[in-house]
């Protein structure tokens, strides 16, 4: 009966391990959350003190608790990308070429002079017997005012002008002497019958960017007549909001050109940006990263940085673009020919895009959240799971989620660094005591069996005494 008894006391023990539920004291900080109005879900942007304090870089060591400490179910948006966004039409200033239909606008010579904030365009070609004679050949576009690309000219037709048929040429130029061409033989139409209209008035080219463009068409083609002109920008790539982080390095001793940098936390960045000493410098590097100071390094980029210019006129280096990297210590080699970077130490800005966390407002505000547990596993819900009737990409569109915002406070300590530090796993070492202890056990019933059954054995004739002359 003692052998039933003990493994129920290791058994009452380890249920006991188990049945522990989480409060905030288990973690180490805590977030206040801010919510209001009347929805049962709010999201919640994290801010940086998050990922200075989880002790897990995919921030399963993250609940958020109500005014009676009970955890509520939370789940991760996912991160949001670089969206595409259509620009609105531009209308431009065009001019309309005239001259021999022989010569075509090749034949003609273009000069746009600009005078009291109006263009003068002058143009000179063959010689005309006559004003009547010159003939429409295409339209001179003014975008020298445009900074973006353009990907297409729409056009516009006169009012009454249904039946046109006739396909069109564009070129572009920076100085109107050399032309380039974006589209040879491109269709407009405009065909109106029985109530229907059939239009094809948008001339798409690949995106350009240039001071001026014209518009033409085959001598034999029909004239196009236009009364507007507008110009359609390329797609803009919005990017994402990111919090940025600049953190100065200290030089690597012993190794010239190295610098190393500690963010702090585990950010899961993916922009880098490096903030050279001094002006006037070019060199080649190499950036690495590791998520703990004994793991090995893990190149991350590798590319040429520059900061050239006067101070008002400085032209750097776009920032590197990099797979999300959630590490902690960073360190940047320098290239020591040319003299590497010189005096001083670089500067890095290390940028992400903050997740966005999906809590239920179960039970009495106010909330709370909480982070950094060395024993904390994972227990956020998948978005699809915690928010009904989600599809992807509805996070990116306004009022697609029935979610509410919370704001977030300032961070304040819960149990503090113990509880990030690794305890003594208790159940693992329960569960082997209980092991070991059986095993003992085992060896002790055994032994006690064989010296129980070597007792009961008879002993042997010739080892009685007094036989055998004795």
């Amino acid at each position: 009966m003692r052998l039933p008894g003990t493994w129920g006391a290791w058994g009452l023990l380890l249920l006991t391990g188990l049945a522990v539920a989480e409060a905030p004291a288990d973690f180490a900080f805590g977030v206040p959350l801010e919510v209001s109005g009347p929805q049962a879900l709010f999201q919640v942007e994290l801010p940086p003190a998050v990922y200075e304090g989880v002790v897990r870089a995919d921030l399963a060591d993250l609940r958020v608790f109500n005014a009676a400490g009970e955890p509520v179910p939370h789940a991760f948006l996912p991160r949001p990308v670089a969206v595409h966004q259509k620009q609105p039409l531009l209308p431009l200033p065009f001019f309309a070429l005239r001259g021999d239909a022989g010569s075509g606008v090749e034949g003609l010579e273009v000069r746009i002079e600009r005078q009291t904030g109006r263009a003068v365009v002058t143009m000179h070609g063959g010689e005309l017997r006559s004003q009547r004679e010159a003939s429409l050949l295409g339209y001179l576009v003014d975008a020298a005012a445009l900074q973006q690309p353009l990907q297409a000219l729409v056009l516009e037709l006169p009012r009454g002008a249904d039946n046109v048929v006739s396909r069109v040429r564009v070129d572009a130029s920076d100085d109107l002497a050399r032309w380039q061409m974006l589209v040879a033989d491109a269709p407009v139409l405009r065909l109106v019958a029985a109530g229907q209209r059939l239009e094809q008035l948008r001339v798409e080219f690949l995106p350009r960017r240039a001071k001026y463009f014209r518009l033409s068409w085959p001598p034999a083609a029909p004239a196009v007549e236009l009364v507007g002109l507008a110009g359609e920008p390329g797609e803009a790539v919005v990017e994402a909001p990111r919090q940025w982080k600049q953190v100065p390095g200290s030089a690597v001793s012993d190794k010239a050109g190295e610098y190393a940098f500690d963010l702090g936390g585990q950010f899961p960045v993916d922009r880098l940006r490096l903030l050279l000493p001094q002006p006037n410098t070019v060199a080649s590097v190499e950036v690495l990263s590791r998520a703990r100071s004994n793991d090995p390094w893990q190149r991350v980029a590798l590319s040429s940085v520059y900061r050239l210019g006067a101070a008002d006129q400085e032209v750097v280096n776009p920032d590197l673009v990099t797979a999300t990297v959630p590490h902690r210590y960073w360190l940047l080699r320098v290239d020591q020919r040319g003299g590497g970077l010189g005096t001083g130490v670089p500067v890095l800005a290390t940028g992400w895009v903050p997740q966005r966390l999906v809590f239920t407002a179960r039970g009495a505000a106010p909330f709370q959240l909480a982070y950094g547990s060395s024993s904390a596993g994972p227990a956020a819900y998948p978005i699809a799971t915690l928010v009904p009737g989600y599809r992807a990409g509805d996070e990116d569109k306004a009022g697609a989620l029935p979610i509410g915002r919370a704001s977030s406070g300032s961070p304040h300590r819960l149990a503090g660094e113990s509880a990030t530090r690794v305890a003594i796993d208790w159940q693992r070492w329960s569960l082997w005591g209980s092991l070991l202890l059986g095993v003992a056990l085992l060896a002790w019933m055994a032994l006690r069996l064989a010296r129980q059954v070597s007792r009961s054995e008879p002993e042997r004739p010739g080892n009685q005494p007094g036989k055998n002359g004795d």
